[in-house]
């Protein structure tokens, strides 16, 4: 999907991947979703988490070997309940700003909102689910990005209105973890991780 400036020129490649029901039903479920990072694309989402296939890897802490990885059904996936939106943003997996624009024009927690906020409305436009229930979740930085973009579709004009957040792994508070003197939330927040 190209994002196009004022001019109509294309300025960024978002790349993603679409899971919709055979026979679309305008009023279907879709969830959007994306990793954190702030650099990570939506891959180990996708093929650890929510997509109809995953890497089978143990879940007993054991090695996980090496590739080739086997890929598995994944009976945790959501298809059964909505539709999947896999978003890359700008500077992750293949999604890259193009031409004469700066990279950094994405990059920040703003500016990365509102690119993928006009990737979900296009997305929106282009498969005819403007009154469809909508979803969105991040994991790790992704939370932060999901609190950004439902500020970017819900805060604006042109309003698209969410259904429902998911907030996977959620680092919200980033001071929180901030190794200053004084600041003993790190040990705090260890507690439940190292019992």
């Amino acid at each position: 999907t190209f994002l196009k400036d004022e001019k109509g020129n294309p300025k960024a490649r978002i790349f993603s991947v679409s899971y919709v029901k055979d026979a679309p039903e305008p009023n279907r479920p879709v969830t959007f979703l994306f990793n954190g990072g702030p650099g990570s694309g939506s891959l180990w989402l996708h093929m650890g988490a929510f997509g109809p296939k995953r890497v089978a890897i143990p879940n007993d802490g054991r090695d996980d070997g090496a590739p080739p990885y086997r890929l598995i059904d994944n009976p945790d996936s959501l298809l059964d309940v909505t539709d999947i939106v896999f978003i890359d943003p700008v500077g992750t997996g293949f999604s890259t700003a193009l031409g004469d624009a700066d990279p950094k024009e994405f990059w920040g927690v703003t500016k990365d909102a509102k690119s993928v906020a006009q990737f979900i409305r296009q997305w929106l436009s282009d498969n005819g689910r403007w009154n469809a229930p909508k979803f969105l979740g991040g994991e790790s930085y992704g939370t932060t990005r999901t609190a950004a973009v439902a500020n970017e579709l819900e805060g604006t004009y042109n309003d698209v209105a969410l259904n429902g957040l998911l907030l996977i792994s959620t680092i919200l508070d980033f001071g929180a973890q901030a190794e200053v003197p004084g600041n003993e939330m790190p040990y705090v927040l260890m507690v439940p991780s190292m019992a």
